[in-house]
């Protein structure tokens, strides 16, 4: 763990000198700011500390934009696991800050870089969705390291750390502290929180603003398998955000979620999923899944997904989900890459669905769009 964290500060090195800028109470800013941030370069492959542009700002000492709203002092309360989540939203975030000569932002704390950046990303996640026709139903919360308490065992802060979550019952995201992962904390990866916002554009367009997805206890298997889907489309949306099929590797390298890596899904796989047993874990049926659809989506010359292509994969997963329908007898994994390759081009759905038949056999029956032979 000293490895690691040497690791990340030593990416950071111009952090220092950030941090030690004398400080003063914060001016109050709006709309379109420039800020010293970390953040992903595309054209470099690498995250660093750099001075882009925070957008769609309403309060900048707040952080409170256009679709988010941080949040400090939050509490999550359960009582038990299957107990409603009561939340406490605490107090605006009291963002610290100073400015360079040319008004450029630079953060004056170590957790005001990581809010800013935290922000930066979210926003411009939205932001593409927004150009893509989703528009959020509301303005999300950002819970930052909030307390998790149960009534029996009080606070659970310490039993959560290195993850993002999208909650639909606040709804907003929690973000926790970063100990262990890799060098990159999760609030600073683009790919990761993409993923997360994933989520929440998952829930609103299958269930609007239900608090949760329907039938929850009635419907173990389908749960499971919108579970599944959950976390493969949000690696889809990690990948169009930012153009890397790992993108998870700057934060967790020891995770296998690579989408330029083939996978088979196996029967073994099928029925874990269904039943609930063996070694079934959500995160790698639904990366198996995202897996198929990155093999079967055009490619240039070099092996990658060009900026126009994510972008027709945003359109025609947007429509998907729009489509699918959670029932209990018909939906499955294979929903998702059903309806997706239902809008592609005719022209190039045999070879599409050459891969998912191959991919994904023991769901091949599931897949309707490819029947026939």
């Amino acid at each position: 763990m000293h490895d690691t964290r040497a690791r990340w500060w030593g990416t950071t090195g111009a952090l220092a000198l950030l941090l030690s800028l004398p400080g003063c109470a914060p001016e109050e800013a709006s709309g379109t700011v420039m800020a010293r941030v970390y953040a992903w370069d595309s054209l470099e492959g690498r995250y660093s500390l750099r001075r882009e542009p925070v957008e769609n700002l309403e309060s900048l000492r707040e952080l409170r934009g256009r679709d988010v709203d941080f949040r400090m002092g939050s509490e999550l309360n359960q009582v038990q696991l299957d107990d409603v989540l009561t939340v406490v939203r605490g107090k605006p975030f009291a963002l610290e800050y100073s400015h360079e000569a040319d008004g450029t932002i630079v953060p004056g704390d170590l957790h005001s870089l990581y809010a800013l950046s935290l922000y930066r990303n979210l926003d411009r996640v939205a932001s593409k969705l927004r150009a893509h026709g989703h528009t959020p139903l509301r303005r999300l919360d950002v819970f930052y390291f909030p307390r998790f308490d149960h009534l029996l065992t009080g606070d659970g802060r310490g039993d959560f750390t290195d993850n993002a979550a999208y909650v639909s019952q606040a709804p907003g995201f929690v973000i926790v502290p970063s100990f262990m992962m890799g060098e990159l904390p999760m609030p600073l990866n683009e790919g990761v929180v993409a993923h997360e916002y994933g989520h929440a554009i998952i829930h609103q367009e299958l269930f609007g603003e239900a608090p949760e997805a329907p039938h929850l206890e009635d419907w173990p298997a389908a749960h499971r398998h919108l579970d599944s889907m959950h976390e493969g489309v949000a690696d889809l949306i990690g990948l169009i955000i930012t153009g890397d099929p790992d993108f998870i590797r700057h934060t967790a390298s020891g995770i296998d979620r690579d989408l330029a890596e083939p996978r088979d899904y196996t029967e073994q796989d099928l029925q874990d999923i269904q039943e609930g047993k063996g070694d079934y874990e959500p995160h790698d049926h639904g990366s198996i899944m995202a897996r198929a659809v990155y093999e079967l989506w055009p490619k240039d010359a070099q092996g990658r997904i060009s900026e126009s292509e994510r972008d027709r994969l945003l359109d025609l997963t947007l429509e998907s989900l729009r489509a699918l329908r959670f029932e209990q007898d018909t939906f499955t994994l294979a929903s998702f890459p059903d309806a997706l390759v239902a809008r592609m081009n005719p022209e190039e759905r045999p070879a599409a669905c050459d891969v998912l038949r191959a991919r994904l056999a023991p769901l091949a029956s599931h897949i309707l769009t490819c029947e026939g032979p």
